[in-house]
C-alpha cells in the first residue's frame, strides 16, 4: 500500500502546482484584459468627444458666416423696399419680416434645433454593434 500512497502525493502536488499557475494565468490575462478594455473605452471616448466638439465647432461656424449672410441679405431687402416706400418703412417692414423669422424659429425649435442634436449625440454614444 504504500508504493501507491508515494505516487499518488505526487501526482496530487503535481496537479496542485498546474493548477496554482493557471489559476496565476488566468488572474494575469484577467487583469491584461481588464486593461485593455479601460485602454479601449478611454480611445473610444477621444474619438467621440473629439467627433462631438469638430461638430460643435463646425456648427458654430456656420452660424456665425449664416448670421453675417442673413444681415447681409436684410440691408439688400431694405434696398429693394426703398425703391417703393419710405426708408424708414422700409426698415420696419425688414425688422418685421426678421421678427417673424425669429418667432417660427423659437416654435419650431424642436425639429429644426433640438431633434438634430439628440440624433447626433445619440448616434455617437449609443452605436449598435
Amino acid at each position: 500500500m504504500s508504493g501507491f500512497t508515494i505516487p499518488v502525493l505526487y501526482i496530487y502536488s503535481i496537479m496542485k502546482e498546474n493548477l496554482n499557475t493557471q489559476i496565476k494565468d488566468i488572474l494575469t490575462q484577467g487583469k491584461t484584459w481588464v486593461k485593455l478594455e479601460i485602454e479601449y473605452a478611454k480611445l473610444t471616448l477621444a474619438e467621440k468627444l473629439t467627433m462631438l466638439i469638430s461638430a460643435l465647432i463646425i456648427g458654430a461656424v456656420c452660424l456665425l458666416l449664416g448670421i453675417v449672410v442673413l444681415l447681409m441679405l436684410a440691408f439688400a431687402l431694405v434696398e429693394v423696399f426703398k425703391t417703393f416706400m419710405h426708408p424708414g418703412l422700409a426698415y420696419l417692414s425688414v425688422g418685421g419680416i426678421v421678427c417673424v423669422f425669429i418667432i417660427l424659429f423659437y416654435l419650431l425649435r424642436k425639429p429644426i434645433l433640438l431633434n438634430p442634436i439628440a440624433r447626433l449625440i445619440t448616434r455617437l454614444f449609443i452605436e449598435k454593434h
